[in-house]
């Protein structure tokens, strides 16, 4: 009868290295996708927010040019749930933002409009309506839909990573009689 040689266990060995160096690898790669998946959606949530801030841009310059008169401006703003500001803003500030209301439950954005600057057409003096172009502020603050849930759970801790805001302004000008 033939003896066979001794083993010494190399091949379990090499195997259980070669599992732990696998287990590694894998859970490396989990965590890699894990951070790619937080990223996409940060960017998402950050794209959400600025078409949601444009779209609020786009629905005050509508209102704006279906009016007529500069007192059918306050009117349609108003209507359109829309604030109107006279004095100055600090557009950073939440505090500012949480006491206005959005301009509906579909579109998580806050609008502001400014009469910003009044040009006369007209150089003559004492003339009763001198004709001429207004310029309009419009600021909207856009948000993702983390952030509304956010608000409405007491600012729970859990959303604060999910908020996405972005603040958007154009001028608007506009002739009305």
């Amino acid at each position: 009868m033939k003896r066979l040689p001794q083993q010494h266990g190399a091949a379990l060995v090499v195997a259980m290295i070669l599992l732990t160096l696998l287990t590694l690898m894998g859970t490396d790669s989990m965590r890699t996708s894990m951070l790619d998946m937080h990223l996409s959606k940060g960017f998402q949530d950050q794209n959400h927010a600025f078409q949601i801030a444009e779209t609020g841009l786009r629905l005050a310059e509508e209102v704006l040019q279906t009016a007529t008169t500069d007192a059918e401006v306050t009117e349609l703003l108003t209507e359109a749930r829309i604030n109107i500001e006279t004095g100055s803003i600090d557009y950073h500030d939440s505090s500012y933002w949480n006491l206005k209301d959005f301009y509906d439950d579909d579109y998580l954005v806050k609008i502001v409009v400014q009469r910003w600057r009044y040009i006369s057409d007209s150089l003559a003096i004492g003339a009763e309506d001198p004709s001429g172009i207004q310029y309009y502020r419009i600021t909207a603050r856009g948000t993702d839909a983390g952030y509304a849930k956010y608000l409405n759970d007491g600012n729970n801790e859990n959303y604060r990573k999910s908020r996405s805001v972005v603040v958007l302004q154009s001028i608007y000008a506009a002739r009305h009689n």
